[in-house]
């Protein structure tokens, strides 16, 4: 069984706590250090943005992610970069490589974010429950939306048999 996302209060609670202690550190060097101020407050604040990035991705974005593991993206498969996609709590506007075949969606953080931490995926068309809007979809007891061709063959109606319609 996968570990489930940390909850989005949580994840704030310590984003709260986090930020305190950056804030900390800039008033005590701006107090004590003011000469270095500004080399060390550009530090604290690139460091502190990577640090919130990469925790939002291992505890939020790749726990909800995880049971949909990569699989091979076949050659036919219609693809676009850069595409905006949203996964329960998590908005990675701009930011997803996804292609489609007859059997999955497969979505691939941009680089950067794969550096930082995020995983990619590949989420089966049948493990997802079409709503009412054709760019939303629900996965397992996330809501997913994207871009309208990715989710199109969630939207299908399911293949009968031929002998099926025969009768």
């Amino acid at each position: 069984m996968s570990k489930q996302p940390v909850s989005i209060l949580a994840f704030l609670g310590w984003l709260v706590l986090f930020e305190a202690v950056l804030v900390g550190i800039i008033v005590l060097v701006c107090s004590y250090a003011p000469t270095v101020q500004g080399p060390v407050i550009t530090t604290v604040a690139l460091l502190g943005l990577l640090a919130i990035c990469r925790a939002a991705f291992k505890l939020l974005w790749n726990r909800m992610l995880m049971d949909y593991p990569p699989q091979e993206v076949p050659a036919h498969a219609k693809s676009k970069s850069f595409q905006s996609f949203s996964f329960g709590s998590v908005n990675m506007g701009l930011s997803i490589n996804a292609a489609a075949d007859d059997t999955y969606l497969h979505i691939e953080p941009i680089l950067p974010w794969r550096l930082l931490g995020a995983s990619s995926a590949s989420i089966p068309f049948d493990a997802m429950e079409p709503l009412t809007k054709h760019k939303a979809v629900r996965v397992g007891k996330w809501t997913m939306a994207g871009p309208k061709w990715c989710l199109e063959n969630a939207h299908k109606p399911p293949k009968t048999a031929d002998f099926a319609q025969s009768e």
